[in-house]
C-alpha cells in the first residue's frame, strides 16, 4: 500500500478540464488498487468540499489549512491545531495598525472568535507587499507565515504540511515510509524535504532546492507510483 499526499491548487485542481478529469480518474484507480489518497491544502474545509463535490473527487483523508485541520474519509476532524488566542489578538492589532485587510478562519468559515481561529488570512496579490507583510509578522510574533499567490497566510508555529502528515501517520497507525507527496508552492516545502515525492513543472522557485523529479500533471506521477 502507498499513501499519496497531494497539494490541491495547481497540482490536483488545474484549469485544463480534460487534464483535471484525468487526475481524478487516476486518483480513483489509485484508491481502487488498495492505496490511500490524501488531499493536503491551504484551503479551509468548506471551500474545499464544494469543489470535491462538484468534480466528484475521491479521497481517504483531507488535511486543510496547511495542516491545522485533519479529516478522515468520513469528514470527521481527527486533529486541530488552533492559533494561540493571544497571538491572534496581537496579529489583528498589527494588521489594523497598517490597514491590511484580513479575516480569521476557524477551519470552516470566517470567524470573529480569537479562541477558535486556526488561520489568519491577509488578502494580497502584490508579491512585494506580501513579502513586507510576512517580514513584519515574523519580526513581531512567533508564528508560521508565508505568501501564496493571492494571500499571506498565518497559522500556528506547530503547523506545516510535513508535521500534519506525521501526525496523520501517528493517529491512523500508518507506516510513514509508505507516504509520498507532490506539490508546487512554498507551503509544500517541508513535506517535500521530509518525504519521498515530486514537484509540479512550473513550481515555485522556492522548491528548487528540494531536487525532486518534475511532472506536468498529477496523473503522470500517480501512474508511475502504481507501476513501482
Amino acid at each position: 500500500m502507498k499513501i499519496l499526499a497531494s497539494d490541491f491548487d495547481k497540482t490536483l485542481y488545474i484549469d485544463d478540464e480534460d487534464k483535471l478529469n484525468r487526475n481524478i480518474e487516476a486518483i480513483k484507480k489509485f484508491i481502487i488498487n488498495g492505496n490511500l489518497f490524501c488531499i493536503i491544502t491551504g484551503r479551509n474545509y468548506s471551500n474545499l468540499k464544494e469543489l470535491l463535490k462538484k468534480y466528484n473527487i475521491p479521497y481517504s483523508y483531507l488535511i486543510c489549512q496547511d495542516g491545522a485541520k485533519i479529516y478522515n474519509n468520513m469528514d470527521y476532524s481527527i486533529n486541530t491545531i488552533l492559533l494561540n488566542s493571544n497571538d491572534v489578538e496581537k496579529i489583528c492589532k498589527l494588521l489594523e495598525s497598517k490597514d491590511y485587510p484580513y479575516y480569521l478562519d476557524d477551519g470552516y468559515n470566517i470567524t470573529n472568535n480569537y479562541d477558535d481561529c486556526v488561520k489568519v488570512v491577509i488578502e494580497c496579490s502584490d508579491k512585494e507587499k506580501g513579502k513586507k507583510i510576512v517580514d513584519y509578522i515574523k519580526e513581531n510574533i512567533d508564528v508560521y507565515v508565508y505568501m501564496s499567490s493571492k494571500h499571506v497566510n498565518i497559522v500556528s508555529r506547530e503547523v506545516n504540511k510535513s508535521n500534519s502528515l506525521k501526525k496523520l501517520a501517528e493517529l491512523e497507525n500508518l507506516n510513514i515510509n509508505d507516504i509520498y507527496v507532490i506539490g508546487d508552492d512554498i507551503n509544500d516545502m517541508e513535506m517535500l524535504k521530509d518525504f519521498k515525492g515530486a514537484v509540479m513543472k512550473g513550481h515555485s522557485k522556492d522548491l528548487d532546492n528540494t531536487y525532486k523529479k518534475e511532472y506536468n500533471y498529477l496523473y503522470e506521477y500517480i501512474e508511475e507510483l502504481m507501476k513501482n
